[in-house]
């Protein structure tokens, strides 16, 4: 998928998004014929190519849409970058699956999270696949690695965060907490959750509401839920 530093990102939405966001180094852009005019007003040279061209740097099954750029990715953003606004953070604690990793980006980006914390190991780099995915957040909210995810907790803390961790155990539902404040979201993977440790660091722990027996969701599906929730508690866009 990359070629040096460089990465590619496919999909009409996230390609758009690409060549929209003035920060991002763009290299090169390939087209299936029938989308030459979706990149009518770019400034950069679309190389028309067949499926088989695609297949060959993505594989058969990859969702392409028949467009794609190589750029360079975007510039490292730090915890201490993040301006210093209620709006939250979200961690994810051993969710290793890129597709739950985009969805959760495109989550973000519509219910106002300030960026999205990954551990440096046990977690996917950022691929096409992520991109695609996140359908063009992944130029607007930033996916920042650390090195230890509990020091990271502990770094928020004491600038003002409360860290909130979903449990299917948790003492209380998301809907009774008061979340008008600055908030970390603490999502473990489905199966394994939260790390012991992640877990003992959390302020809260809550339980999304549910109806019966069945309480699992994937961790991008729990995520959405619970922004959701954070942006109505704050006013939504009032």
């Amino acid at each position: 998928m990359a070629k040096g530093n460089r990465i590619w990102i496919y999909g009409k939405h996230a390609v758009r998004a690409a060549l929209l966001n003035e920060v991002r180094r763009v290299f090169k852009i390939i087209a299936l014929p029938q989308n030459q005019d979706f990149f009518s007003d770019c400034s950069v040279k679309v190389d028309v190519v067949d499926k088989n061209y695609f297949s060959s740097l993505f594989g058969k099954d990859a969702i392409h849409q028949g467009c794609a750029t190589q750029v360079l990715p975007l510039d490292e953003v730090f915890l201490e970058d993040l301006p210093d606004d209620d709006r939250p953070i979200v961690f994810l604690d051993q969710v290793t699956d890129p597709q739950n990793v985009g969805s959760i980006l495109r989550a973000s980006a519509v219910f106002g999270a300030k960026a999205v914390v990954l551990p440096d190991v046990h977690a996917p780099e950022v691929t096409a696949v992520i991109a695609k995915v996140a359908s063009g957040a992944l130029e607007t909210v930033p996916l920042i690695k650390v090195k230890n995810l509990v020091q990271s907790l502990k770094f928020l803390k004491k600038s003002g965060y409360w860290c909130l961790g979903l449990d299917e155990r948790g003492d209380k539902r998301i809907g009774e907490m008061d979340l008008s404040g600055k908030f970390v979201l603490v999502i473990g993977s489905e199966g394994r959750g939260m790390r012991r440790l992640t877990r003992e660091n959390c302020d809260f722990l809550v339980q999304l509401p549910s109806v019966g027996r069945f309480t699992t969701l994937n961790a991008a599906q729990a995520a959405t839920v619970s922004l959701y929730e954070i942006l109505r508690q704050k006013g939504g866009n009032d």
